[in-house]
């Protein structure tokens, strides 16, 4: 009789158990899924760095600043801010976006074969192998992630604060610290119809008539144009090159402001 209460007991036992255990397997399974992520994010931040120290280190840091913030002039390639709600749209049309990135270049983001991004993975002659890409992956993603869940930021219509979204915005990337221009974007230092038609360098749109004519009626109406979406305003939807820039990456005062700025670079 003893067995058989203990045989009962014990399975009443197992029975809770594993009962809560199954309860648990959720959120034992998301914590150990965040910690993993966390120790991805930080073994990235090292491979992002540019520490003679770190072994590991790739220098990211060297153009996208110590904090993914962008990179300042004098820098190697001047890169975008990666703190950037661009980048989280960017991953809600495509997970994968910041992984073909990395591993790939800029080409994959922009189509421009001279895009100033170059390959990182071992499968196409990088220096970084699939574990150290993961890495930087998530280290970007989460960034993307916090900088999405921040307010959207008004701006006030000044040259100073369209100065920040242009360097903030990856502007700088292809139209260079004091818009020279690289080979990823043409010299906008004196914007008009003689930069439109040196588009023809670039990925020449199909409406560059209506873009010259725009522009001599308008500038800044032309400008916000152009920045918004270049392909669906003049090019019938096809590539530019010149990414399209939505609400969701630089708001109406954003686009203002930067505009206002680009205007007295060039004297207009």
């Amino acid at each position: 009789m003893r067995l058989k209460t203990l045989g009962v007991v014990l399975v009443i036992a197992i029975s809770a158990f594993t009962m809560l255990y199954w309860l648990t397997d959720a959120p034992r399974r998301e914590a150990v899924a965040a910690d993993h992520e966390q120790e991805l994010s930080d073994f990235g931040e090292i491979i992002f760095s540019n520490d003679p120290a770190e072994p590991a280190a790739a220098g990211c840091a060297n153009c996208h600043g110590p904090d993914g913030t962008g990179g300042e002039a004098g820098a190697p390639v001047v890169g975008p801010n990666l703190r950037s709600r661009s980048i989280a749209d960017k991953l809600r049309t495509n997970p994968n976006y910041v992984h073909l990135v990395v591993s790939f270049g800029g080409v994959v983001a922009s189509g421009n074969v001279n895009s100033p991004m170059p390959a990182w993975s071992y499968e196409v002659g990088g220096p970084l192998n699939e574990q150290q890409i993961e890495a930087v992956v998530s280290l970007v993603e989460g960034w993307a992630e916090e900088a999405a869940a921040q307010p959207v930021e008004e701006v006030p219509d000044t040259v100073e604060a369209g100065a920040e979204v242009f360097a903030s915005a990856g502007c700088v990337s292809c139209h260079g610290a004091e818009l020279e221009g690289t080979t990823a974007g043409p010299n906008i230092q004196t914007i008009g119809s003689a930069v439109i038609t040196d588009l023809e360098d670039f990925v020449p749109p199909s409406g560059l008539d209506q873009m010259v004519a725009d522009y001599e009626a308008d500038p800044r109406n032309f400008l916000e144009l152009w920045i918004r979406d270049s392909a669906a305003n003049y090019n019938d939807g096809e590539n530019t090159l010149m990414p399209p820039h939505p609400e969701s990456v630089l708001n109406e005062s954003q686009l203002t402001a930067l505009v206002t700025f680009l205007l007295d670079q060039t004297g207009e």
